[in-house]
């Protein structure tokens, strides 16, 4: 076999080689999970590495984490000086690590009022009346790259027995079942100052729910209905520029590791569950002392009456 024939197999077999080894991509995503005190502080956040192969792969990531966990089956996983390193099999495997940065992109203040007078959460458990409740969302300008990417989507849930006359200005009110809902959403890089109100009896709420994500949308269909509403105008010809670029900046730019930028990843979305109000305890009824029954309540007792 002449030198040319085994040098154009070598290189035939070395692109088969780099092919097969493009096939198996290995995509990550991350979910970073926080709960926060009834009045926004952070408690504890958690975050999830997730990956994905169509065949198995050896994997490097890296991030800083007091704690870390395998949830699930690999090879050879290990975690030391920040760096993460196992062979996953085909399909899906996760790790989770607490890492050593507790904060968020955005900073969230949770406040109430009763009947006009301020009341911490923990005082509003099975009380009456007219309640304000406020969201004061901020930019954490530390993480300034994660808020401008993300769209921060506010769920408050109310039970519908125990809260009337609920209003709720720039927000979306929807009934499911016996809860109503008040929905609030934040553009990227933006902050808000947010208030609803109700008339209450014996007061108690979920935790607000707040999903940090990159927005997806049509963008067309937007442009159509901008050019649509200002067709004739002098604007509509560039209508279609200005959407744009409004809409590329609702949307984000691509997602970037939350624990280190050498990590490559496919998104990054952010859920956040604050303490809710719980219910009220409920006062056992006194237990009647057979003493102080009388004669005859003792003998119709025994009979049943």
């Amino acid at each position: 076999m002449s030198r040319k024939l085994i040098a154009l197999l070598l290189v035939l077999l070395l692109a088969m080689s780099l092919g097969v080894q493009a096939l198996a991509e290995v995509h990550k995503d991350e979910v970073v999970y926080a709960k926060l005190d009834a009045a926004g502080k952070v408690t504890q956040t958690v975050l999830v590495n997730a990956f994905e192969s169509t065949e198995p792969s050896s994997v490097t990531d890296y991030g800083a984490y007091s704690d870390v966990q395998p949830l699930g089956a690999a090879e050879g996983f290990a975690y030391n000086d920040g760096m993460a390193t196992f062979t996953m099999h085909e399909g899906r495997f996760s790790y989770q690590g607490i890492p050593d940065k507790q904060e968020l992109p955005w900073t969230i203040a949770i406040s109430y009022t009763l009947d006009g007078q301020a009341v911490e959460p923990a005082a509003l458990s099975g009380t009456s009346g007219e309640l304000e409740g406020r969201l004061q969302i901020k930019v954490n300008e530390d993480l300034l790259a994660f808020a401008k990417n993300q769209t921060l989507q506010i769920t408050i849930t109310l039970d519908g027995d125990k809260t009337f006359d609920i209003k709720a200005d720039k927000a979306t009110l929807a009934i499911a079942g016996g809860k109503r809902s008040i929905a609030f959403v934040i553009l990227p890089g933006q902050e808000a100052d947010y208030t609803f109100t109700a008339r209450v009896q014996e007061f108690s709420m979920e935790g607000i729910q707040f999903a940090g994500i990159r927005m997806g949308m049509d963008a067309q269909m937007y442009q159509n209905a901008a050019a649509a509403a200002i067709a004739g105008s002098p604007l509509e010809g560039a209508i279609t520029g200005i959407m744009g670029g409004m809409l590329n900046s609702m949307q984000g730019q691509q997602p970037v590791s939350y624990t280190d930028a050498r990590n490559p990843v496919r998104s990054l979305q952010f859920v956040i569950f604050s303490e809710g109000i719980p219910e009220a305890a409920k006062e056992a009824a006194p237990a009647q002392n057979e003493e102080e029954l009388s004669f005859w309540q003792r003998l119709l007792s025994l009979v049943g009456l």
